[in-house]
């Protein structure tokens, strides 16, 4: 049978692959140039929940439901809750070999926790157990887990109030006893697709990146941190290497990031535009910064709130829909309108001018399941995050509202792939949905026609195992 691992490091920036970075990784730089590789374009919005499950089902945040980490319940203002397993509803890849009677070994995978009952071993995402549950499948894994890593660390805890030193030592902890992990699982376990995600290049770049980045409005070009990032880069291709080894030479490896990372500039206080606008109203003027809550805001004179984050999430108060609505739904259309208008150009007076991106969910998706936003914001081309919070008495703010955070997420992630004939190609572009079908193709598995993306290997020449002339053991 054929063999197919992904690794998923998240939020790894293309530039990976090119001159001068390709020096830092250079077994994912190899991979792409031994096979194909370039920008993979992320989901909208560009996050880690959802964009490893579009990822992994060939479907877009609409078809799946899930907008971001928290999403909407109910109709009611506070009623939010966080994206899990239990959220999706559509097929991920080691959903179709469990179905084919074929093993998978998957290790924090993002929306993996509590872990789904698969043909294989899975250890949930970084997310880790929920309500004290078991993290893994079968749930004695977890034993041999103990005996072979010691302590499993699922993320770095409070990575955006941590001190830098801590990150530091926690992230290349983190990576290697995950990668340890998974050495040891696809050496001691028969599987036909395994999977890898690791977190730490995601809190590596919020954490670090204006000391990498010189394009950064605040980077310090003296700090001790300057190479932190490129440092763990060769970490991490390290332990790539090592698990590609461990795989063997018959397995196709797909390296891949769920998006990329840019410079934050800085945040735009949606609820406080919306409140200058008179679209929303407070029932008393906070003392400071802090939280919007549903207990704040009379919503017998709200139309508008927002929900921040790496891009903001607008909500209409609709008669007959939220529980005191109050802007008729024939009056929607215009609202939105006039939402777009507020926001697709802002001024943020000495800050400039941003040009941003204002979608309803229907331009975005080929389906809208669930609750979604009712409009979707981006910022100055993501460069710029969405401030949900209120009491800032301006538009804009140069800090994060949740803490530290040096990076924004960036549309544009990452894949290096390389498989046993396949011929090496020029770099390209790619998006996100495209990985299920490519895997479809790679592990040989029925094809789905329903899928709207496009295997990576239908332009490329490719032998397979077959025309090679390999027989199955």
């Amino acid at each position: 049978m054929p063999r197919a691992m992904i690794i998923g490091l998240d939020c790894l920036v293309p530039d990976v692959l090119e001159a001068p970075m390709d020096t830092l990784m250079p077994t994912v730089a190899g991979l792409a140039r031994r096979g194909i590789g370039g920008v993979l374009r992320s989901t909208l919005p560009p996050i880690t929940v959802p964009a490893w499950t579009s990822m992994l089902t060939g479907r877009d945040p609409g078809e799946l439901g899930v907008y971001g980490f928290r999403n909407r319940r109910s109709f009611g203002y506070d009623d939010l809750v966080m994206a899990n397993s239990t959220s999706v509803r559509l097929p991920r890849l080691w959903d179709r070999l469990t179905s084919a009677g074929r093993p998978s070994i998957v290790v924090g995978v993002p929306q993996t926790s509590p872990p789904p009952a698969i043909d294989g071993v899975l250890v949930s995402g970084f997310e880790g157990p929920i309500a004290g549950g078991a993290y893994t499948h079968p749930a004695g894994l977890a034993t041999e887990i103990d005996r072979v890593v010691g302590e499993y660390l699922f993320d770095i805890p409070d990575f955006r109030s941590a001190g830098l030193p801590d990150v530091l030592r926690t992230a290349r902890l983190m990576t290697e006893r995950r990668f340890t992990l998974m050495r040891h699982l696809v050496t001691t376990r028969d599987w036909d697709f395994a999977m890898l995600h690791e977190i730490a290049p995601d809190r590596m770049h919020h954490c670090f990146w204006r000391y990498h980045d010189e394009r950064h409005p605040g980077h310090p070009p003296d700090s001790p941190y300057r190479d932190a990032i490129r440092d763990y880069y060769r970490f991490l291709d390290e332990r790539v290497a090592e698990l590609i080894d461990a795989a063997g030479p018959e397995t196709a490896v797909l390296v891949a990031s769920d998006h990329g990372a840019t410079a934050m500039h800085g945040g735009v206080c949606v609820n406080e535009i919306l409140r200058e606008a008179g679209l929303l109203t407070l029932r008393a003027e906070p003392d400071g910064p802090t939280p919007l809550t549903a207990d704040m805001v009379d919503w017998s004179r709200t139309r508008v709130w927002g929900e921040g984050g790496y891009y903001a999430r607008i909500f209409l108060n609709v008669a007959g829909r939220e529980p005191a609505g109050i802007v008729p739904r024939e009056q929607v259309p215009d609202l939105i309108e006039q939402i777009r208008d507020l926001f697709g150009v802002t001024d943020l007076g000495p800050a400039g001018i941003l040009r941003n991106a204002v979608h309803t969910p229907a331009e975005l998706y080929r389906r809208v399941r669930g609750i979604p936003p009712d409009l979707l914001a981006f910022f100055g081309e993501e460069k710029w995050r969405a401030i949900g919070s209120v009491g800032f008495g301006q538009r804009w703010v140069r800090t994060n509202d949740t803490g530290v955070d040096e990076a924004n997420h960036s549309r544009n992630g990452m894949f290096a792939l390389a498989a046993p004939g396949l011929a090496a190609g020029a770099p390209r572009t790619a998006s996100i949905l495209d990985v299920t079908p490519t895997m479809i193709d790679l592990l040989g598995l029925d094809p789905d026609p329903t899928l709207p993306g496009e295997s990576l290997l239908a332009h490329q020449p490719f032998a397979l195992a077959a025309d090679r002339g390999e027989v199955d053991a």
